[in-house]
């Protein structure tokens, strides 16, 4: 049976796969062999997340877990299965063409899915006037954080990769300054600072909920997937392949 490595920014959205919460650097062994890791946002910190999967001696690779649209008509919850990440160094990371359109084909056929590209950032783009100018830029549909580290030890490694991600960030919502501002470096909420700046500024409190009802239509699709995608993620090794 081939084992997979799947990264997660964020320990939110490794609950699409497992129902424990983990922790970030966390490496967790799945039912069916597969490993899941919880890397914390950024391509450096995910970079040693991979690490951890590459000496697990995984078959291949997912990023999984959320992404912020740039495309106006993708809506909370839909499904981005990228055929490309986008790099910020302007380098095109091509993800398993027989694998993708094989998870594609199993998913429940009501799931609002998109293929295309993904754009790797550095950092939370957060404003819709940002989001429109790099869709306009590369022709990316979302953007992440995670998916350009992971696509380049891929590659190094010469290991098939894909890249799951549902849209909790739609194109025309401004990132909430509450959030934007509370982040730490690994992606997490520092909930005295959120709560403080929503002291002072009680008008985001209706964006926060519309970001919280974006996130959790995320988490919805993405254990979707999980449900329909089988037990290998619908993964054949090549070796298998007919």
């Amino acid at each position: 049976m081939p084992s997979i490595g799947i990264v997660v920014a964020l320990p939110a959205e490794a609950r699409s796969l497992v129902r424990q919460r983990l922790g970030f650097e966390s490496l967790h062994e799945l039912p069916e062999g597969h490993w899941l890791t919880v890397s914390g946002a950024g391509p450096d910190a995910t970079d040693r997340a991979v690490n951890r999967l590459i000496e697990r001696k995984v078959n291949a690779l997912i990023s999984w877990g959320c992404a912020a649209a740039i495309a106006e008509h993708l809506v909370p919850g839909h499904l981005i299965l990228a055929e490309h990440i986008h790099g910020e160094d302007d380098q095109l990371h091509t993800t398993d063409t027989t694998w993708r359109q094989r998870l594609a084909a199993n998913l429940h056929p009501q799931l609002k899915t998109q293929s295309g590209a993904i754009r790797e950032s550095r950092r939370v783009v957060g404003t819709r006037t940002e989001k429109a100018s790099l869709h306009q830029q590369t022709g990316a549909v979302a953007v992440d954080m995670e998916s350009g580290a992971i696509a380049r030890r891929a590659r190094a490694h010469n290991l098939p990769f894909l890249a799951v991600r549902a849209i909790a960030d739609p194109a025309m919502m401004d990132f909430p300054g509450a959030v934007t501002r509370s982040l730490n470096p690994r992606g997490d909420v520092r909930i005295l600072e959120l709560l403080s700046h929503i002291a002072r500024r009680p008008r985001e409190i209706p964006d926060l909920i519309r970001l919280g009802q974006a996130f959790g239509a995320a988490v919805r699709t993405l254990q979707q997937v999980r449900q329909h995608a089988g037990p290998d993620f619908s993964f054949t090794p090549p070796s298998l392949q007919p």
